[in-house]
Formats: C-alpha cells, structure tokens, sequence
C-alpha cells in the first residue's frame, strides 16, 4: 500500500478516535452550527440574480457591454405584441388596445419607468415641422395663417360660448378664412370630430357632473395630432415596448413588475375580447424561465429527497438508518449555506442548484457507510465494532471518491464564467462538507443508536445482490454482448450534438415563447439588437450605410431617423410664419358662463350642422351624414336639459377651463413649431436623445437581424457580418454568442481537467496504471453508451445540462473506486455480489437518478433535458459499474488463475 493511501487510512482512523469519544459532542456541535448557518443564511444570503455578473466584467466582450449600458442606460424591454390581422380595422383596434393598455400601466411609474407604442407631433419636439415635406409644410402654414386671426378673435375673451358660435359660422361660411371660405375639405374630418368631443363632453357633463377623471383630461387631446403607431413593416403587428423597474436583490428582478403588465394586459384583453396579444421579450423569458426553473428545482428537490428517504427505508427495513443518512447530508447543506454567507455573501443563478446536486451526490458517502455497518452488525459485531469495520473499510474509499467529486467542481475555479466558478466553489465546498459529516456526524449517530439498541432488528431486505454472480459468471460472453451492442449503437454517437438555441430550452406553452416565434415568424421586429457607437453624425452615417449592405441585417435604428432632411429649405418655408398668430393673449380671463348664451351658441351649431346635413345628403356622403346626424342628436340633448334647468350650466364651468387651457397651449405650440429653423440632436425630446446619444455624447446604432436570431448559426453569422465593420459591437447578440461559447470551452476544459485530476489522484492512490484504467471502466463505458443513447433519441447538449458531464465523471469514477477496493479485499473463494458494496453502490447511483430524475418533470426543457441526461448517464454508469467491471474482474481472475 502507497504512502497517499496510507495518509487516507490514518485519517480515518484519527475520526474514528474521535467519534468513539465524544459521540453526543460531536452531533450537538454539528447541530448547533448547522443551526446557525442556516438561521444566518436565511437573514443575510443574498441572491445576485443579475445575469451580466455571470461572466467575468474584465472579459472584452462583457466590458463593452457593460459600457454601453452605463453609457445608454437600461433599454432592455419587455414587448407587448398585439395581433392587427393587417387589416384598417384591425389597426384601429390594436392602436385603441395599445392605449387603453398604456394608460393602466402609466399610472404605476413606480413599476413602469417607460411605455412606448406609438409617437405623435409632441412627442417629436418643436422641430416636428421638419419631419413633414415641403408641399405638406406650405399646407400647413396656409392653415396657420387661416386660423391665427380666429384664434386671436376667440382668445379676446375665450369660453365654451364663443366657441360654438365661432364653429357654427365656421361650419355655415358665415365667418371664413383669410381668403373668404369656410375650413377646406380635408380639414373636415378631424373638424368634425373635435365638435363631436365637446359636445360629447357637454352631455357627460350636463348629465352627470364634472368627475375625477375628467377634472384634467383634454377635450380634443391635440397633443395625438398626427400620432403614428409602432406597426411592423408588414402591418400584422403593433409593437409596445415597456421598460420595466428592476431590482437585482431579489430573484424575481423585474417580478412586481411584470406581474402588474400582465394583470393589466388581462384586463384589457377583457374589454377588447376580439384582439390577441401577448408579452414577450429578453426580461420576461429570462423571469418565465427564472420562475419555471424554480418551481422546477423545487419540486425536484421535494420528490428527490422524499424518494430517496423512502427508498432507503424499504432498502434498509426502517427509518431511523435513513434518518440518520439524510440529517448528516441536512447538516452539510446548512454548513454550506453558512459557507457560501461568508465566502460570497451571495448565490447566483447557477450555484442555487448546489442543494440537488448535494442531494444527488452528498447522500452517496453516507450509504456506503451505513451498508457496510449493516454487514458488519449481521457478522455479531457490537455497535461500537460495526462503526469502526465501516470507517475503516469504507472511509479510505469514501474519502477517495469524494475527492474526485470535488475535482469535478473544482475544475471549473478560477474561469471567466464567474456563475459557473461560483458553482464549483459552493458544490466541491458542500461535497467537503458532505465527506466530513457522513464520516464524523453519521457514525457518531450510529454509535449512539447501535450502544442504546434502537436500530430494528430485522435486518435490511437486500444487503447483497448473489443473484448478479450468475450473470457474471461467462464473462467473455457479457463483454462480447456489450460489445456487439455498442458497435450496433455507434451511429447514434456519431450523431450527439450540442444546441445553443436558449429558446429552445423555455418550458412549451409560455406566453412569452409563443410570442416571441410571433416575433420571429411575422415580423421584421427582433427583441435583440446589436450596438455600434459613433462619435458624430458624420460616420453614423457611413456606418449605417456600410450596414444596408450586409444580408444578415435588418432594421437599423440610429438618431438620423429623428433628424430630417432638407432643414434649410422647410426654414425658408416658415420664415416669420410665427407672424401669423402674434398678438393672440393666451393669458386672457375665461368669459363667464351664462345659461342663456350657451342655449344660443347651442341654437346656431344645430342650425348650422342641419345646413351641413343638406349637403352631405346632396353629396351622398352617408358616414359623414351619420357622424353629423348623431352630433346633433348630441346637442339637443344638451340643449332640452338646459332649457329645462339653467343652473345645470354651471356643470360645465370645469369644461370651459379645459377647453381655454388646451388650446392656450395648442396655439402656445403652434407659435413654437413655426419658430424652429432647425433640429439637431440636442433640440429632441430627452425621452428620444437618452435612445440614441449616449452620456459621453456618442450615438448608438441598434442593428436588428434578419431572420431568427436564436438560431445559433444565424448568430453566429449576424456577429460576425457585424465584426467585420466592427470588431468592438456589443449588445445582446454578441452577449449571448460569446457567453455561450465561454460556457461551452469552460464545461469541456472542466470535463478534461477533472479526468487529468481524477486519473491523478487514483494513480498517487495506488501508483499503478492498471488501477486508474480499471477505475475508470465504468466511466468510459457509461459515457460512451450515453452518447449513443442521445444521439438515437435526439437528446442533445444544451447550456442547461452540459455540466452533468463533470459531474457523471465524478460518480462514475466513484462506484469504481469502491468496486475495486472490495475486489481487492475479498478473500479466497469470497465473492463480489456477496459483500455489501454493490448495494451501496448501486444505492449510490439510484439517489443520483433520483435526485436529479424529478427533473424529468420539469416544464422548463433545459431543465428537462438535464434530467435526461443525468438520469441516462447515471444509469449507463451504473451498468458499466455493475456488470462490465465486475465481468473485467472475473476474466482477470480467470487469467491469473484464482
């Protein structure tokens, strides 16, 4: 025996010391500070669910990122996609849904920082003038010029009657333009609908009072003058983007949030039953899967430790063994908790999964233990000599397989993939912790139940497994079998793959996956997009025309798309056009309301709309003869209860004010734009500028790809397009494709890196080749056939479920070193399957497909298919260990002649 398997056995020996005197010190120690560190945890353990603090912020391509997001801020939205059919009529509805949408989410700034889903004149800023062409400008000042003199007619002494005198002459021609004629004919629409308003807003208010709700609202709402709805290209969809508030101190970052878009999104769809539309976009997949995912590992954990704890009772005939087994595993787990408080003070969205992994593995050093107690208690030895025959004859093994389990956690310590380091760090802590209490606490609860006799004295239903010394018996026949089989399955080994389409691993039937295809199938829109800076407008648009020649790209978005062209010509247009509205007193007193003057005012716009009911019915022109017919029927309303009561007139005091200030400030407007002689970056609205010009005064170009871009080729392609003009673009994309690739060189240099230690540590444990190459039998052999089993069934590699093979690699290896210990110690004529072991392992292996098997219920496919792939591998492992091996063994014995 080597020097390093000697260190091993006195180590064992040294705890076995120990647990012999001072049993009940050891468990109430343990308890305590398991005790603690979960009180501790549970006050102070934060949860860092920022995925940027994932990877590594010195990374180039996470610093950019990081960059452009201090620089841009957080533009990360959510996306409400509302179906239109691409029909008008379907446009009308989607536009009124968006807004009926946007106003319940308005009044929640405190969860909703942005709601975008449309942009009108206002939001445009004072240079909107510029926007329109030159033809559409000389119109418009034509109209200015024709309703400035109106304007400072009414603004003499501004009210609700002079209003409807002045529409009345306006509607009759009795009082006209400049030129003499009455409003032209394309004015007569949106003319006709602010008359509908007021007197609409007249009968509410005559009828029902001044209320709360309307005390501020608009009566003509001018500010959604010219208003153009974000529809896609094709019309199919119109598109509200939503920026939500987060806080990454919580798991659920953007949860009140989002559950807030999402109960107001399900009231509007109630008074909108007709229109479809759903939430999506990067935070609401990333929040569904964050949900879905713990839900998942929850249950997980719930069925794997229930499962196990009912597996050992009716293995081992009992509950207190199991009992035992499954409070020194609770035990390590709060020591864990406790170790990752003060090591990190927080646990990310990787290295929350720890506790199944534990579960899973942790569990696996104490079955050994208690298998070999339950031998050694059926031979007649006493409690305290049943405790000291398990440690010392399992402990070196256990100790040894559960440094291999810690290699395939270390492995990882140290990469750039922080979230994937930190995991290593907590699971090979947690696995220490594992060995120290199943070696420590577990025997010291053995020992105190074997000395006062409480263990049953049924013994357990299976110890040994004889039965497998037949199946093993022609062991040429059961390597020739295997053989023969793996040969037949190795197309399917030729076919395992890896896939990195992330919405692939979202749980089927998701709102937010389903609308995300919608996306992705009906419309040139993406939730990701790349960026490019530039320090001024010049090379914006160099690069934006360098863009629209790569295929792979789709929208561009840039400043210049709120930057018109031809400025010099439009000013000439408008010089001194502000002229026209001089003189007009926006501060003038509102005229007093009497009863009387209303009724006339009332009197002479139903008598000037029956004159224009005349000659719409000439013309033929029935929707606008409808729209009439119904304003009138309006105001005789009005009219008959203020014949019948003139104190009612003081109702519409409140509506006087609001129409005097909406147009005091309409015309305020109106004088502004006509003023502007240009428009550059600085004249925008802030809500536009934060978009595209950064803090440091650079512009952000957002480039959006063609096609699906969680196709991984199409990614790849896209960034690389991209970097070819240039190498420092950042944004989602090249996050996502980066990330993805870190974690996939960091899972394989894990999984190298953990043989190169494993092979290491069974070669110092026993400094023979043929020893580590035996050991690892099962480990091949159940890799192997893994990769063939998934390539057959289409199981495929994924970012969710590729670190099962460090950690395959670390059960597999251990069910050979214990195999192989046994081996060695069986006497003449003894027999494998007649000790206890390969119960022990075989238990060891079923805990593991148990603990990660509740997966297999898991909505999420990424979680799923880890599941899957531990539970397959898991089993194919445990074949190779259970029969392969003990078959080498046999033939090897054959062939010594023993």
């Amino acid at each position: 025996m080597n020097i390093f398997y000697n260190v091993l056995e006195k180590v064992i020996r040294s705890i076995w010391g120990l647990v012999r005197k001072a049993p009940v010190a050891i468990v109430l120690c343990a308890v305590l500070m398991a005790a603690v560190c979960a009180a501790s945890s549970a006050l102070w353990l934060k949860l860092d669910s920022d995925q940027d603090n994932l990877i590594s912020h010195e990374l180039p391509f996470q610093k950019r990122n990081l960059e452009q997001i201090k620089n841009f801020g957080d533009q990360e939205y959510m996306f409400v996609v509302i179906k239109t059919g691409g029909t008008d009529a379907g446009k009308d509805k989607a536009a009124k849904f968006a807004a009926t949408l946007a106003t319940k989410l308005k009044k929640r700034p405190d969860l909703v920082k942005e709601v975008h889903y449309a942009m009108s004149a206002r939001d445009m800023g004072p240079g909107v003038l510029m926007f329109a062409s030159s033809d559409e400008l000389r119109q418009f000042v034509s109209l200015a010029r024709d309703f400035g003199p109106l304007g400072k007619e009414w603004f003499e002494e501004p009210g609700l009657t002079r209003f409807l005198n002045m529409t009345a002459d306006l509607l009759s021609g009795k009082k006209g333009t400049e030129q003499g004629g009455s409003a032209g004919p394309e004015m007569f629409g949106p003319f006709i609908g602010a008359v509908d308003n007021l007197v609409g807003e007249m009968q509410s208010s005559l009828v029902s009072g001044p209320t709360l709700e309307t005390m501020n609202a608009p009566v003509f709402d001018l500010d959604k003058a010219g208003i153009q709805y974000f529809f896609t290209r094709n019309g199919k969809l119109l598109i509200m983007r939503i920026l939500p508030k987060k806080d990454f101190r919580v798991m659920d970052v953007i949860g009140p949030s989002l559950n807030f878009v999402r109960s107001s999104l399900e009231t509007v769809r109630t008074e909108f039953p007709e229109v479809e539309a759903g939430l999506t976009g990067r935070p609401v997949l990333s929040a569904d899967e964050m949900h879905t995912t713990d839900q998942d590992m929850t249950i997980a954990a719930i069925i794997s430790v229930v499962v196990v704890g009912l597996m050992f009772m009716f293995i081992l005939h009992g509950w207190l063994r199991p009992m035992l087994v499954m409070g020194s595993l609770f035990c390590a787990m709060a020591w864990t908790f406790g170790f990752t408080l003060v090591a990190l003070g927080s646990l990310n969205l990787l290295s929350i999964v720890f506790a199944l992994v534990l579960v899973g593995i942790g569990v696996d050093f104490g079955i050994h233990i208690v298998m070999r107690y339950v031998e050694a208690s059926d031979s007649g030895l006493s409690p305290d000599e049943a405790v000291e025959e398990a440690l010392v004859h399992t402990g070196p093994g256990v100790l040894l397989g559960g440094l291999t389990s810690v290699c395939a956690f270390y492995a990882v310590l140290g990469q750039e993939f922080v979230g994937l380091a930190e995991l290593g760090l907590v699971g090979g802590t947690g696995i220490i912790f594992c060995l120290i209490s199943m070696l420590t606490v577990l025997p010291s609860m053995m020992l105190i139940a074997g000395r006062r006799n409480w263990f049953p004295s049924s013994r357990p239903r299976m110890a040994t497994m004889p039965f497998m010394e037949k199946i093993i018996s022609r062991p040429v026949t059961v390597l020739l079998v295997f053989a023969v089989l793996t040969a037949l399955a190795f197309p399917g080994f030729q076919k395992a793959g890896f896939n990195y389409n992330l919405l692939d691993l979202q749980a089927e039937g998701l709102e937010s996956v389903e609308y995300e295809h919608v996306l992705i199938n009906d419309s040139d829109e993406s939730t990701w997009f790349a960026v490019m800076t530039r320090p001024d407008l010049e090379s914006v648009k160099s690069l934006i025309a360098e863009l629209k020649q790569i295929p792979s790209v789709g929208r561009v978005d840039s400043i210049l798309g709120f930057l018109p062209e031809g400025q010099q010509e439009k000013a000439e247009i408008l010089r001194g056009e502000a002229e026209a509205l001089a003189g007009i007193n926006l501060e003038a007193r509102n005229s007093s309301l009497v009863p009387s003057e209303v009724v006339s005012g009332l009197e002479n716009l139903i008598e000037s709309l029956e004159g224009l009911e005349e000659k719409l019915f000439s013309a033929g022109a029935k929707a606008e003869l409808e729209k009439v017919g119904e304003i009138i029927d309006r105001a005789d309303s009005c009219l008959e209860i203020l014949e019948k009561n003139p104190a009612d007139a003081v109702n519409l005091t409140p509506l006087q004010a609001r129409l005097v200030s909406e147009l005091s400030g309409s015309f305020a407007w109106l004088k502004e734009i006509l003023e502007v002689k240009s428009v550059d970056p600085n004249d925008l609205p802030e809500h536009l500028r934060s978009l595209y010009v950064g803090k440091d005064g650079s512009f952000m170009v957002k480039i959006s790809p063609v096609g699906n871009v969680w196709d991984f080729d199409k990614l790849t392609g896209f960034v690389a397009d991209l970097r070819r003009i240039d190498p420092e673009v950042t944004g989602v994309p090249v996050v996502v494709l980066e990330s993805s690739l870190l974690m996939r060189e960091t899972f394989l240099e894990a999984a190298g890196l953990t043989i190169i230690l494993v092979s290491a540590i069974l070669f110092l444990s026993s400094f023979s080749i043929s020893y580590v190459l035996l050991t690892l039998v099962p480990l091949f052999a159940g890799i192997f056939w893994l990769l063939e089993i998934m390539g057959i069934t289409g199981l495929s590699f994924n970012l969710a479920n590729f670190f099962a093979i460090p950690v395959l690699i670390a059960i597999g290896v251990d069910g050979g070193v214990h195999f192989l210990a046994r081996w060695k110690e069986l006497s003449q004529g003894e027999r494998l399957y007649h000790t206890s072991t390969p119960v022990a392992v075989g238990l060891s292996f079923c805990t593991t497909m148990i603990g990660f098997g509740g997966l297999l219920l898991a909505h999420h496919r990424g979680l799923a298919s880890l599941g899957g792939i531990m539970v397959t591998g898991s089993a194919t492992c445990l074949v190779g260990c259970m029969v392969v091996l003990p078959a080498v063994f046999r033939l090897i014995e054959r062939i010594k002649g023993k």
